[in-house]
């Protein structure tokens, strides 16, 4: 049997931390998702998703309930170094595992393609998400800084999640270093400078998984292998967040520019552009037992669908707003609903022209609407809808890009609460969509053929810890 050198080390470093649970400076936490299911023509349960929403051309899984086709496992483990006199040095690592659903088999190698992990359909997947660390109460003792921490490495940065889509709409991590929580007495200042490079958007990136040889996104072929390491951005992050003019009110405003840093051989105007982005995340809490929030964000240049890729010039602009809500206001019904639109602007110039693949269009809009109401039967036992429907219209198509997906599941869970896990599922999902849909590779990867609709059904448990 193969062995997987990443995987072993990965369990070393758990086992030997035992000990250090009983001196309380080691925490195991961590998410982790797995099961399996079928489709209804046959083979493996696939993902509906309607490409280019989200925040990638690729961007599943949609809305996630009985919609998720890997087994995922996340073990977070935090270290606290050093604890004196009101100074502490912290460690965090986030190694990060995946197989997906089409290359079940578990006996195989699990590191499966590790270095190339970018591939346009890896087998299985290992990750170091997370490793850095951060030192407390090592600026002094004034009121604005004794708060504050210092941080350097690989980080999930202040990430804002959507559960129901499993999207991340305000993301920049990476590795990196910065400041936090500089007490400004109305409010917290953040600093963060993330470095990227340009990985992310390779020709086959767009390819959908599937590589097939239908018109990518765009024109921008950056050769990654040859590229990589010559051609970075770097990202200024600088945030203000706890800031509450009202009662139960919090807002975070953020700016973020992207300055490429690009070595001389390769360096160009073509590769040479910077991207800006600015956005407020209004969260207002005591809502029949939950919260509303509202993301309102706006940004061009390599901000644009997260690629971080200086070749995409300023002239790529977008917008886009969200609003959350989330209710649970007795022990029975708890609900996540949320709608978003989104504009993106591509002209057909240099450093544009990122959606000519789609009948010369040169705009696009996303609309989207979901909800998933949860009924608590008992407190163990409790029965989720999901809902959630996507419209994507390019300027230059006639139709709109649509996809409905439906989901019903029987979960069982600790508590009757929307949020408890460990949450055990058995789940049956039917999605329908038009034929325009298609138009960036087949809609749950061409396993429902010509049709345009389709249904899977399976079981899976959901954790975190």
């Amino acid at each position: 049997m193969k062995r997987n050198p990443n995987l072993l080390a990965a369990l070393a470093v758990v086992l030997a931390a035992g000990p250090l649970f009983g001196q309380d400076v080691f925490e195991l936490h961590g998410y982790m998702r797995a099961g399996t299911g079928r489709s209804s023509n046959g083979g493996e349960q696939a993902t509906f998703y309607l490409p280019g929403t989200a925040d990638s051309v690729t961007g599943g899984p949609g809305y996630r309930l009985g919609n998720e086709t890997d087994n995922y496992l996340e073990l977070a483990m935090d270290v606290r170094a050093y604890d004196k006199d009101g100074v502490t040095f912290k460690l965090h690592f986030r190694p990060s595992f995946r197989q997906y659903y089409s290359a079940r088999d578990a006996s195989s190698d699990a590191g499966g393609n590790v270095d190339g992990s970018m591939a346009s359909n890896p087998n299985q997947q290992v990750w170091l998400r997370e490793g850095w660390g951060e030192a407390a109460g090592v600026l002094g003792n004034s009121s604005f800084f004794k708060d504050a921490t210092l941080w350097a490495g690989r980080r999930f940065y202040q990430r804002q999640d959507l559960h129901i889509r499993d999207y991340w709409y305000w993301n920049n991590s990476g590795d990196g270093v910065g400041i936090e929580n500089i007490d400004l007495g109305f409010g917290k200042l953040h600093y963060a400078y993330i470095q990227h490079d340009t990985g992310n958007v390779a020709t086959w990136w767009n390819n959908n998984g599937t590589g097939s040889s239908w018109n990518p996104v765009g024109v921008l072929n950056t050769n990654v292998y040859t590229l990589n390491g010559k051609v970075v951005v770097g990202s200024h992050d600088i945030r203000l967040s706890d800031v509450s003019p009202w009662e139960n009110a919090t807002f975070t405003f953020g700016i973020q520019y992207n300055e490429p840093h690009v070595r001389k051989d390769v360096a160009g105007p073509s590769n040479n552009n910077v991207g800006r982005q600015y956005s407020i995340l209004y969260t207002q809490s005591g809502i029949w037992g939950g919260d509303n929030k509202v993301y309102l964000t706006k940004g061009d240049g390599s901000t644009f669908w997260n690629w971080y890729n200086p070749e995409v010039s300023t002239k790529n602009n977008w917008w886009e707003v969200m609003d959350a809500l989330f209710v649970q206001p007795n022990a029975h019904f708890g609900m996540q609903a949320v709608a978003i639109y989104r504009n993106q602007k591509s002209p057909n110039e240099p450093g544009g022209g990122l959606f000519m693949g789609t009948s010369n269009s040169t705009e696009a809009k996303w609309t989207s609407l979901g909800a998933r109401p949860t009924w608590f039967i008992t407190k163990h036992f409790s029965v989720a809808a999901e809902v959630g429907v996507d419209h994507l219209k390019f300027d230059g198509e006639s139709d709109t890009r649509s996809l409905t997906k439906k989901t019903v599941a029987l979960q069982w869970s600790p508590q009757s609460s929307f949020w408890s896990r460990p949450q055990l599922r058995l789940f049956v999902t039917k999605a329908n969509w038009n034929q325009v849909a298609n138009n960036w590779g087949s809609i749950a990867g061409g396993v429902f053929g010509t049709s345009l609709g389709g249904t899977t059904y399976g079981a899976q448990i959901e954790a975190w810890w």
